[in-house]
């Protein structure tokens, strides 16, 4: 499946808040509850609007993802399929590319996951993560760099 990784523009940051919402909402609800102000304000200024890429597919917009390189690591933080292309191998073929670039600079891939998104959390064992630690909430996956 051919994706393609596009930086969004700095106007597009902000209004993804509202497809985060309509995806998250239900899952961080049901784990924590929804407080619209504290996830709002966190959306805004702990997720950097350079960290954010449409995933495209044919030139249609299929969804995001959020990630960042930290120390020693590539950080996924979001990863958003929008619901008409679920269920079609977008989520694994973006987790595929961010691997390889991840591995290309030597670097491990990571990614929180709440434990009751279990569609995610299965994926990301199927995409052979390992659980790095975990409390009430929340899954940390790892994916450990490949040394050639």
């Amino acid at each position: 499946m051919d994706i393609i990784l596009s930086q969004f523009k700095p106007h597009e940051h902000l209004p993804a808040f509202s497809e985060f919402k309509r995806y998250m909402k239900p899952i961080v609800d049901s784990a924590i509850g929804w407080d619209e102000d504290f996830q709002r304000s966190s959306f805004e200024s702990r997720l950097q609007p350079e960290w954010f890429r449409w995933i495209l597919s044919n030139g249609e917009k299929v969804g995001y993802v959020c990630s960042r390189i930290k120390s020693s690591s590539l950080h996924i933080h979001l990863l958003i399929i929008f619901e008409h292309q679920h269920r079609k191998g977008f989520a694994s073929s973006v987790i595929k590319a961010i691997k390889s670039e991840a591995n290309s600079q030597r670097l491990d891939l990571t990614l929180s996951c709440f434990k009751n998104n279990l569609p995610a959390a299965n994926l990301y064992k199927q995409l052979k993560f390992e659980i790095s630690s975990e409390d009430e909430h929340f899954y940390n996956f790892i994916s450990v760099v490949e040394h050639s």
